[in-house]
């Protein structure tokens, strides 16, 4: 059986905790002063970042790439947040210049090297392609990942249904280079249920990473989840706490 494994990036296997820590160190007090905490500021500023460039997608594609969107509403929405103007802030060029070092998210090293011997691991990105294979190559994992696909190529951001048709493509393209197995499987693991829930319309198998609950009441909590999951088509196949915890669940899946 062929199998591919396609991962989110941003938010999945790469993170924004070296962002979050040189906010931190520069405006941390002021943040604290106004009731932020870095990490609340930089959320926020992200996932609106990640709103507009879908939204500039429905507009007028294609987007921007969403690099550009970070860097410049940077000084804004922090100028925003502080009640400051922008020429006021110290320059922020060591901060924004950070997006180009992501760090890797926990376990990201371990469930690639889990599911290489099995599977063909690709990743599916808001983010632009070399930067991607960056991270990718800086995190170890750049000689286990087959493609990048990148949203700046598709020339629409996810969740256009666009996105997930170039990365059943590239698995269709990985799938003939084994012998055009009539059994293969196709899985995509995001931390986000908006982006698994327009991955299983395309009809993969989905995975969730949730790593902001304990994963000791993760599972046991699961009841307390099905409202949220229903609102995104349901639970997806396999949820858990790590990417690790996952790449094991899919293994085991293929077992069975």
């Amino acid at each position: 059986m062929t199998v591919t494994v396609c991962f989110d990036a941003l938010g999945t296997c790469f993170t924004l905790e070296k962002v979050i820590q040189a906010v931190d160190d520069k405006f941390g007090e002021k943040l604290a002063k106004i009731g932020f905490g870095a990490k609340g500021f930089v959320m926020d500023w992200f996932h609106s970042c990640q709103r507009d460039y879908t939204y500039l997608s429905l507009i007028s594609p294609p987007p921007p790439p969403i690099a550009n969107l970070l860097k410049t509403s940077f000084p804004i929405h922090l100028s925003s947040t502080l009640n400051v103007s922008p020429p006021s802030l110290p320059p922020l060029g060591p901060i924004t210049e950070l997006l180009s070092s992501l760090v890797p998210s926990p376990t990201l090293k371990d469930a690639f090297s889990h599911l290489h011997p099995h599977a063909k691991l690709v990743i599916v990105t808001n983010g632009t392609k070399s930067t991607t294979e960056g991270y990718a190559s800086q995190a170890g994992i750049g000689s286990m990942v087959e493609r990048v696909i990148s949203c700046d190529d598709v020339g629409l951001a996810k969740p256009h249904k666009e996105v997930y048709e170039a990365a059943n493509e590239v698995c269709a393209q990985l799938e003939l280079e084994q012998g055009g197995d009539t059994r293969a499987e196709r899985w995509f693991v995001a931390a986000h249920l908006w982006d698994l829930a327009a991955a299983k319309k395309a009809g993969f198998k989905t995975a969730l990473v949730i790593n902001d609950i304990p994963a000791t009441a993760l599972h046991s909590q699961d009841e307390h989840l099905g409202d949220w999951y229903k609102l995104y088509g349901g639970r997806p196949d396999l949820v858990g706490g790590s990417l690790l915890e996952l790449a094991q669940g899919i293994t085991l899946h293929l077992q069975q």
